[in-house]
């Protein structure tokens, strides 16, 4: 049976008997388009021809997960050539199933096709909200039980309108008289946000997770300062999203996350670890054999194979070794002047 499993639970892993077969397929095709189950069905044929018999049990797997209808946008199966050890890995960016043989598993491949990690998303507005969950990449309504999508929903009667109204937070009641309309809504605003903290945070299945806020900047601004329990994403969507479509919101937001994973490793190089980078190949190996290295910074698979592709399965193993030692691996772009690989020590 295929194993589902991540990039660093597979470096833990012992090596692989070469050749290590890697399958990427894209489940939303097969699942619809005729000439990608066709392509798929003789990339199994080509696997079968080039490995041999021993290769079925892999084959076997593969057409089971494909009638299993996994809830991905794509995944990559990897095996040894006996096929008696199969792994699968989700992957968000596969266009047409394809495959390779190495002589070990691609582990730079797998991270840079890694999903961005999974958020709730919270579209704020004055006096609506909305909740979305982001997983693989895709965006898709969350439905939450007793969720108040209006500030009417959340306060009913208490909506403030000029007339005496009270609320309680933290053991205190505050009496409110007459207010200017526009304090009015201010403050039903602050109460309608204090209602949705307390509903997420106390929602088992939310409360651990990161959301990442949604809306004009005042609007996020305000949850921000009230906010007490929920853990806040580093990024926001500063606009309004009200009118978008949840793939519009997904570009959205997967772009910030991308832009701010670059920046935070471009930045951490450039400006956290400047002075405590070490950047010699063999120095970094010897690191790695006594368990000293904290993070690693690696190039993009296309700058390493520009610059020097015959270093590629070296730094590849640098990577499994790091990976098995759970040390951070960042794969780093966009930084034509940063060495190829660099580490920082313990």
């Amino acid at each position: 049976m295929a194993i589902k499993t991540t990039v660093s639970e597979l470096a833990k892993l012992p090596d692989m008997n070469a050749p290590v077969i890697t399958l990427n397929l894209n489940l939303n095709k097969l699942a619809y388009d005729a000439n990608e189950q066709l392509r798929v069905k003789n990339i199994l044929k080509e696997i079968q021809k080039e490995i041999g018999p021993s290769i079925a049990s892999f084959v076997n797997e593969v057409n089971d997960l494909i009638r299993q209808e996994l809830p991905y946008d794509g995944i990559t199966m990897i095996s040894d050539r006996s096929g008696s050890n199969v792994y699968y890995l989700i992957r968000t960016s596969v266009d047409e199933a394809d495959y390779h043989t190495d002589n070990s598993i691609d582990f730079l491949l797998l991270l840079s096709a890694s999903p961005n990690a999974d958020y709730t998303l919270l579209e704020l507005n004055r006096d609506n909200s909305k909740l979305y969950q982001l997983q693989n990449k895709r965006v898709s309504p969350l439905a939450v039980e007793n969720y108040p999508l209006t500030v009417q929903d959340a306060l009913g009667t208490e909506l403030r309108g000029g007339e005496l109204n009270f609320s309680g937070r933290g053991g205190q009641t505050q009496y409110h008289g007459h207010n200017e309309t526009s304090q009015e809504k201010q403050i039903d605003q602050e109460r309608y946000y204090h209602v949705l903290e307390d509903l997420l945070k106390d929602d088992p299945s939310l409360r651990e997770h990161d959301f990442i806020l949604m809306g004009l900047p005042q609007n996020i601004n305000l949850f921000k300062k009230l906010n007490k329990a929920l853990k806040l994403a580093d990024i926001s969507i500063d606009q309004s999203v009200q009118s978008l479509a949840p793939d519009k919101i997904a570009e959205l937001v997967n772009k910030k996350i991308e832009d701010y994973n670059n920046t935070h490793s471009n930045e951490a190089i450039t400006k956290v670890f400047r002075d405590k980078l070490f950047t010699d190949l063999n120095t970094i190996q010897n690191m790695l054999n006594s368990d000293q290295v904290r993070h690693l910074f690696v190039a993009s698979r296309d700058e390493i194979n520009g610059h020097d592709p015959e270093s590629y399965a070296k730094i590849n193993v640098m990577i499994k070794q790091a990976l098995a030692q759970d040390a951070n691996v960042s794969v780093v772009k966009e930084q034509p002047d940063m060495p190829l690989v660099s580490a920082v020590s313990h």
